[in-house]
């Protein structure tokens, strides 16, 4: 069986919260793999919108996702609140890793970590495209946040 085990991210730099629905609970009454997928998704987008980006427009280019890694660590149930670290790694001239770590903010356990290969797409050309300097200066700006599960 091959599996894949993704590392903590190195640098934490960015940190969002989300609180489990009951419309995110499976019939294991516990957080469904769609939902935490969903939960990741906001994240990113969270993500960008603090650096004042879009999926859709980060200098003109969008964001086209090419690999998505999930490791399921714990469990989490309605109410708990899942605090999503983020961290970058494995740049390159077109594309992204995107690291995410999803912990359960009161018992302070992990319960996911996540990887997504993001590519910068120009929609308009159809074509892939460099990512743009400026955004990558900015990221590699940014502090590290406090991480919340080593």
């Amino acid at each position: 069986m091959l599996t894949f085990k993704i590392p903590t991210p190195e640098k934490i730099i960015f940190n969002t919260s989300l609180e489990v629905r009951i419309y995110d609970i499976n019939y294991g009454n516990h957080l469904g793999h769609d939902s935490l997928v969903s939960m990741l998704h906001e994240a990113r987008v969270r993500f960008l919108k603090y650096l004042g980006y879009s999926e859709l427009n980060i200098g003109g280019l969008g964001l086209l996702m090419t690999n998505l890694i999930v490791n399921y660590t714990g469990e989490a149930f309605l109410s708990d609140v899942i605090s999503i670290n983020i961290g970058i790694t494995n740049i390159t001239k077109t594309t992204i890793e995107i690291v995410y770590q999803a912990v359960n903010s009161k018992t302070n356990k992990e319960i996911a970590r996540g990887l997504t290969t993001m590519v910068l797409f120009d929609y308009e050309k159809r074509r892939v495209a460099r990512i743009p300097q400026k955004f990558l200066s900015e990221v590699d700006a940014l502090s590290p946040c406090t991480q919340l599960n080593q």
